[in-house]
């Protein structure tokens, strides 16, 4: 069966036309959307580009930081302070970080960080080779005269600047008007002052033979023997946590009498008493 045709009035042809033209977007208005979606994209690049270098900065903050404390854990634990060459000392403090060699060498920028060690750290400098800056064995016979380390990191390049005397130490230090290395947003100074992990420690001999002492499994050690009336006496200075081994005389080979871990300044004596000589203290 044929359906009749149907004839449209002029008006439903009009509301056809119209609704088919409302179906797109001219050429014009398209250029003009882009346009105005090209005016927002370029307000917002520079506040999204700011909030991602600030979140660099955040994260670069902390990590000098954790590195700066996994150097320190480092010192307190093993009795020795890395070497500052870069092929060293990340290796060296990786582990007390909880990082890889190289996420401690370098920063999320890829560039490298750099360690500093006063050059008055020792009075004789160091003491441990060329993997250790210091190492310890007997112990020091003078507290170490400016015991501070930098860890420098820059997010917008090489460090370049060399630190050759304890005068540049200082000006980077203090960030005087000399300084080599001006911190900034993006260029990090993490200070790290060991001073307070070395402990006095003062061992006094009463007989009239040396005793001994050891420090962790180094090399035995005197301390002098009374003499004219006085007691021998030997002043050390040791990285906290250091186990102390105190030795009867003679020395040396003299019998272990005490052992302790040195957490704080002490004195102590190698005296006679009911028993016989013992360490006091």
């Amino acid at each position: 069966m044929i359906l009749p045709r149907k004839n449209f009035s002029l008006t439903e042809q009009n509301n056809f036309s119209r609704k088919s033209k409302a179906k797109g977007f001219s050429l014009l208005e398209m250029i003009g959307v882009l346009a105005v979606m090209a005016i927002f994209a370029g307000a917002l690049a520079p506040s999204v580009f700011q909030m991602i270098e600030e979140s660099y900065q955040g994260a670069e903050a902390q990590s000098v930081n954790t590195v700066a404390q996994a150097l320190q854990d480092y010192a307190r634990y093993t009795k020795s302070i890395p070497a500052a060459k870069s092929s060293k000392w990340p290796t060296a403090v990786a582990d007390y970080a909880g990082l890889s060699p190289n996420r401690v060498l370098k920063n999320d920028k890829n560039f490298e960080r750099k360690l500093f060690i006063d050059p008055d750290f020792l009075a004789g400098g160091g003491s441990g080779g060329s993997s250790i800056f210091y190492s310890q064995d007997q112990g020091l016979d003078t507290m170490p005269s400016s015991p501070r380390i930098m860890l420098v990191s820059n997010l917008e390049g090489k460090i370049k600047p060399k630190l050759k005397s304890a005068s540049d130490f200082d000006d980077v230090w203090n960030q005087t008007a000399d300084s080599k290395i001006v911190e900034s947003k993006t260029l990090f100074v993490e200070r790290i002052n060991l001073a307070p992990l070395f402990m006095r420690v003062v061992l006094s001999n009463a007989n009239t033979s040396q005793a001994g002492y050891l420090l962790e499994s180094g090399t035995e050690a005197s301390v002098a023997a009374a003499s004219g009336g006085s007691d021998g006496v030997r002043t050390i200075f040791v990285l906290a946590g250091s186990k102390l081994s105190l030795r009867a005389a003679p020395y040396p080979g003299g019998t272990t009498q005490r052992q302790l871990i040195v957490d704080q300044d002490m004195s102590l004596r190698f005296e006679i008493g009911g028993s016989g000589w013992y360490w006091a203290g």
